[in-house]
C-alpha cells in the first residue's frame, strides 16, 4: 500500500515538472519572454494585454495595460490587431504559455510575455 502511494507521488512530481518544462520550452518556441525592466520598455504604446481576472486586474496592473481574460481570448481574440506587437502577461505565465501557442497558430508573429509573470513585475503599476 505505501509502494502504490509512493509510486503515485512519483508520478504525479514527474508529470507536473514534465509540464512545467514543456510549457516553459514550448512558450520560448514561440514567443519572446522579457524581463520586467525590457517588458516596461518595450512595451509601451503596444498591445498591452493583462490576461488574469478582472478583481486582479482591478487591484493592480501594469501602467498601461488592459483587461482581456485568457477564457475570452481564448475564444476569440479579434480584439487583438496582427500588425502590432503583442505583450501579454498573467500570474505566473501559465495561461500565457497556452495563449501563446494559440495566437502563434493563428498569425500572431509578434507576442512577447512577462517572464515569471506579474507576480515578478517591478516596473510602473496602476492601483485602484
Amino acid at each position: 500500500m505505501l509502494q502504490a502511494l509512493f509510486v503515485l507521488i512519483l508520478i504525479w512530481v514527474i508529470w507536473t515538472v514534465g509540464t512545467i518544462i514543456w510549457t516553459r520550452t514550448t512558450l520560448k518556441r514561440a514567443a519572446t519572454v522579457l524581463k520586467s525592466e525590457e517588458f516596461e520598455k518595450q512595451s509601451r504604446g503596444q498591445q498591452l494585454i493583462d490576461i488574469r481576472e478582472p478583481a486582479k486586474f482591478k487591484a493592480k496592473h501594469v501602467l498601461g495595460a488592459r483587461n482581456i481574460q485568457y477564457a475570452m481570448l481564448n475564444e476569440n481574440h479579434t480584439a487583438l490587431r496582427k500588425d502590432k506587437p503583442v505583450f501579454l502577461y498573467d500570474e505566473n505565465m501559465q495561461f500565457a504559455a497556452r495563449l501563446v501557442r494559440k495566437l502563434k497558430k493563428d498569425g500572431y508573429n509578434e507576442i512577447f510575455v512577462l517572464k515569471n509573470g506579474f507576480a515578478e513585475y517591478n516596473g510602473k503599476t496602476k492601483s485602484n
